[in-house]
């Protein structure tokens, strides 16, 4: 039990560490981020969104398969998620196991968020696609609080010509207490996860020096 209370603890110390630096950098913040009224279902821990019962990875055999709980905190395996891209196609986090990931959780409305809409391609060129993937999670379209459509999800990736994944999400991918959901309290947030599906650490706002320290650490 003292490990548990323990882990929490730091891991709390470590999201409110980055929650705070979003006065010190550029940020998104029409106040404290809400999370749905009635969060909605979310099915098995392994999971925060499925958008397909049917998904699976693609990659066969995997060490993910003896894991036993996964949360939103450093230090933590991060819980899988099953969401549709720019193509149509259902991506899961743990795809890009054994690379480092970049996961900037977006919204499409957010002026910081359009600014570094191209930072990922710019990332993966920079460290590699066979080390390196960055993902973007757009959980509100043009509308505070409202999911983006298909649609809106492929004006993002035009407007921006990002060939990087994009993600179709929702609020349900929020979490404060960072369990079932990501502790998202201004946009964009930047999560970074290691080789081993391990989460690193995560940023509210941008800071292009830290996370670039934080991925050359892992690489």
């Amino acid at each position: 039990m003292k490990k548990i209370i323990i882990k929490s603890i730091g891991a709390i110390v470590l999201w409110a560490t980055c929650i705070a630096a979003v006065f010190l950098i550029t940020a998104c913040t029409p106040g404290v981020v809400n999370q749905p009224e009635t969060p909605k279902e979310t099915g098995p821990a392994e999971s925060i969104t499925q958008i397909d019962d049917t998904a699976q990875s693609t990659t066969g055999d995997q060490p993910w398969e003896t894991w036993t709980e996964c949360s939103q905190k450093p230090g933590d395996h991060p819980c899988n998620f099953s969401l549709v891209d720019q193509h149509g196609n259902v991506i899961e986090l743990y795809d890009y196991y054994d690379k480092v990931i970049i996961i900037d959780l977006s919204s499409i409305w957010c002026v910081v968020c359009q600014n570094i809409a191209t930072k990922g391609d710019e990332f993966i060129t920079l460290y590699g696609e066979d080390n390196f993937i960055w993902i973007t999670v757009l959980i509100d379209g043009p509308s505070y609080g409202v999911s983006p459509t298909p649609d809106e999800i492929q004006a993002w990736v035009e407007t921006f010509n990002i060939q990087s994944p994009v993600l179709s999400g929702d609020r349900t991918l929020i979490d404060l207490s960072a369990e079932t959901g990501y502790p998202i309290t201004s946009w964009p947030t930047l999560v970074v996860i290691d080789k081993t599906m391990v989460l690193h650490n995560g940023l509210s706002g941008w800071n292009e020096a830290t996370i670039r320290a934080w991925v050359e650490s892992l690489l």
